[in-house]
């Protein structure tokens, strides 16, 4: 065994026993050298034989596997913190219990660093019956930063971190938030890192989506909490990037993402002083924090939600969010003269700002004598007298006045 481990991999755990051993199977076979390595576990009130498979592990591989138990403390956060404490390798690596690691990982990512003096390397996620972020992988980078990167458009926590780094600039999760908790650590580490470095050309860690297993990330988030923890982040980020270009590439993905991400298709079903709460907690957000020329660069049902969130519409926002777009069909190519048909336009996935719309209001100019306002609001409500009008009190009869 190494004197130090370059690696302390560290595993939250809450009654995860059935997808733990797959887990804690794929540290040990990392082609770095179990010696190289150290797991630290924190059992978090498990109920279901967790804490003793945990143990059972440790005693197995002693030295290599360090478990510590505490009662249950509802989320990730704290039992992360805890273990950030007790880690002695040169990187930190952040896992799950019910996902796991490519045997090539923590070597790869361990070596980027090495290479680039990286403080933070973003190893390839790969998604296994769920949605993985695509943004950041597309190419590897050898020494970037949050900018060269796109980091920002993968906030969880399984990376490589330098523990110098962590220890130095004392970050730690948000403790008792079930969303979003990994930001107020990632987001300093990604702005104060000396370089950042991307594995995208091999699958790193495997994000699964367990049907058996509680993910609190489904569990609708306590409004106060979620606008607290993001107004924290979002204040770090302009701590650190000055006003302009940067900075709004940075802000639009909390804008399209965390702000408006609260106002999809599940709004509607929740209680009206809910979502009253939402509405005016988002709209401190959009105030305080998003200029109005990257409010401008929305798409035109983006920006409309922004109008309705700031002039406190919350039954037509109600409306609005029951709108499903509908596929778009496919286009058939056109014969030509010449060689053949023509080839189809690549699609170029990521977020594509539309043309500027001057501002955050929108152009309701008027089609076929009734506004493009007025009709999205008429589709919304059906949609919602079909589901029960008491959704949206008085929905089907008020009348929409535009702005």
């Amino acid at each position: 065994m190494a004197d130090s481990p370059k690696v302390s991999v560290i595993i939250p755990v809450y009654n995860a026993v059935d997808h733990l051993p797959e887990c804690l199977q794929s540290i040990a076979d990392q082609t770095i050298g179990f010696a190289n390595i150290e797991v630290v576990a924190v059992d978090d009130g498990s109920t279901d034989g967790s804490g003793a498979l945990l143990d059972a592990w440790a005693e197995r591989y002693p030295g290599r596997i360090r478990v510590t138990h505490q009662a249950n403390s509802g989320a990730p956060g704290g039992p992360r913190n805890r273990a950030i404490e007790m880690a002695e390798g040169e990187f930190l690596f952040f896992a799950d219990p019910d996902d796991y690691l490519g045997g090539e990982a923590l070597a790869r990512m361990v070596a980027a660093a090495e290479r680039n003096d990286s403080d933070v390397v973003l190893g390839k996620i790969k998604g296994v019956g769920r949605k993985a972020p695509v943004t950041p992988f597309r190419e590897n980078v050898e020494g970037g930063d949050v900018f060269t990167t796109k980091a920002v458009w993968t906030l969880t926590a399984h990376k490589i971190f330098r523990r110098s780094l962590v220890m130095e600039h004392g970050l730690r999760f948000a403790e008792g938030l079930r969303l979003a908790e990994e930001q107020v650590f990632i987001v300093p580490a990604y702005l104060l890192a000396r370089s950042i470095s991307v594995v995208s050309d091999y699958d790193c860690y495997y994000l699964v989506r367990r049907d058996d297993f509680p993910h609190l990330t489904q569990q609708a988030p306590d409004p106060v909490a979620f606008y607290d923890n993001v107004r924290d982040v979002l204040n770090i980020v302009t701590a650190h990037v000055p006003p302009g270009e940067q900075r709004n590439t940075l802000l639009y993905r909390w804008l399209t993402l965390e702000v408006l991400g609260r106002f999809g298709n599940g709004f509607a079903g929740l209680p009206q002083e809910t979502r009253a709460h939402h509405m005016r907690l988002a709209d401190e957000l959009l105030r305080d924090f998003f200029p109005e020329e990257l409010v401008s660069q929305l798409p035109p049902l983006a920006s409309l939600r922004c109008l309705l969130i700031s002039e406190g519409r919350l039954e037509q926002l109600t409306a609005l969010t029951t709108l499903v777009p509908k596929p778009k069909p496919e286009r058939k190519a056109r014969p030509t003269t010449d060689s053949g048909p023509q080839p189809a336009t690549e699609q170029h996935a990521g977020p594509q700002p539309a043309p500027a719309v001057g501002g955050p209001r929108v152009d309701v100019r008027p089609v076929r004598g009734r506004s493009a306002l007025t009709r999205i609001l008429a589709v919304g409500r059906r949609r919602i007298r079909g589901r029960g009008a008491d959704l949206v009190p008085g929905a089907a009869t008020e009348p929409v006045r535009l702005p």
